[in-house]
């Protein structure tokens, strides 16, 4: 399954760089994909039922790397 969600306050190429690194760690997650320019993540996972926990994961990474940067959920 794959989704697109905004990430807000996305604050350089190279943080992006590493929060994408580290979200295709998650277990579950298939593929991901952060878009300095366009602020976005896709995200490709095996299991719908998991995307919330993926969601909350990827969201601590986020904010681990960049603390003012929040995941919109759609």
């Amino acid at each position: 399954m794959k989704k697109k969600y905004k990430i807000k306050g996305l604050g350089c190429a190279n943080c992006a760089a590493q929060m994408e690194e580290k979200i295709k760690k998650i277990k579950g997650v298939k593929n991901a994909n952060v878009s300095f320019m366009t602020e976005n993540l896709k995200l490709e996972v095996e299991d719908e039922d998991k995307l919330d926990e993926i969601l909350d994961m990827a969201q601590k990474i986020i904010t681990s790397i960049e603390p003012d940067t929040e995941l919109i959920r759609g």
